[in-house]
């Protein structure tokens, strides 16, 4: 699933989503 966001979605925003989302914190948003 993760490799089909980063297909459609390609950001920065949206990797640190992902990633806060599996490390169980919040986001760290940067508008990229």
């Amino acid at each position: 699933e993760r490799m089909c966001y980063a297909r459609v979605i390609p950001t920065r925003d949206r990797q640190e989503g992902m990633a806060a989302f599996i490390e169980k914190r919040p986001p760290r948003y940067t508008g990229e």
